[in-house]
């Protein structure tokens, strides 16, 4: 797939008039390093005849770069001014990682985009000492993508009751969701992922107090204030996952709440 156009922090790189482009000469392939590579670490037995897995790792972040240059649709001039270029710069250029993806057509959001969090380096691209494109190197904060958000709210009657759902992340192994819950009961709440083994324990629960863990930086907190929750918390993160032969998860809940969780799927997608 190619792609003329991107969006980044909410803007569309052609409501600044400009479009993604080529500037080298090219046989109509390249290679684009696509960051998910695994470092494995091994250990030698028997002479090194045979081998055994100790570990792996993702050593690097997804990395890109490609150009930018005036829509020759749009303009008969295709130099870049220099209010043009600081505007831009502006955009791209920032000391933090924004929410960024490739659009393949104006016209249509696919709702399996691939997004990156992400900021770039530019570099000038000059013809005859005039300025006519950029060339933007793209950094993220990690190995892959990620899909639009799976968020899903559940409300639980019942005590015992259990919800499922598919993850449908590209990478095998677990994610630590982002969780809010409204208790329905004065309980010791204990929620787990039958699938995965993952226990979480809440004791001292009120009716009507709602708790939020954020599992990606590992912090629950609660609207009731006398409820000294992190005494009272197993520090067993709720897990979402797969392995290769299994997308569900089973997630038992055992008192009355509403039970809302969210997350990013991983995605490993074609660039």
């Amino acid at each position: 797939m190619y792609a003329l156009d991107f969006e980044y922090d909410g803007k569309l790189l052609s409501d600044f008039g400009f479009i993604i482009c080529d500037f080298e000469k090219s046989d109509g392939s390249n290679m684009i390093d696509t960051g998910f590579n695994i470092t494995f670490t091994k250990v030698s037995h028997n002479n090194g005849k045979s081998n055994s897995l100790v570990s792996t790792r993702y050593d690097q972040c997804f990395q890109t770069t490609f150009s930018i240059c005036k829509d020759p649709y749009e303009y008969s001039d295709l130099a870049i001014s220099n209010e043009e270029y600081r505007e831009l710069v502006r955009w791209l250029n920032r000391n933090e990682f924004l929410k960024f993806r490739f659009v393949y057509d104006e016209e249509e959001v696919l709702p399996d985009s691939c997004y990156f969090n992400a900021s770039f380096n530019i570099q000038n691209v000059k013809i005859d000492e005039m300025l006519y494109g950029l060339s933007l190197t793209m950094e993220t904060d990690a190995p892959f993508g990620y899909g639009e958000a799976f968020e899903k709210t559940w409300t639980i009657s019942s005590a015992g009751s259990s919800i499922s759902f598919d993850d449908v992340s590209d990478e095998i192994g677990l994610i630590r969701p982002e969780i809010t819950i409204m208790c329905g009961a004065n309980c010791n709440l204990v929620i787990s992922n039958n699938s995965f083994q993952s226990v979480m324990r809440i004791n001292n629960c009120s009716n009507g107090e709602t708790i939020h863990i954020d599992g990606d930086r590992q912090i629950i907190s609660t609207t009731l204030a006398t409820h000294k929750i992190l005494n009272d918390f197993n520090f067993e993160f709720l897990c979402v996952g797969n392995n290769y032969n299994n997308r569900t998860n089973i997630i038992s809940i055992s008192h009355p709440c509403t039970f809302t969780l969210k997350y990013y799927p991983i995605i490993k997608d074609i660039i």
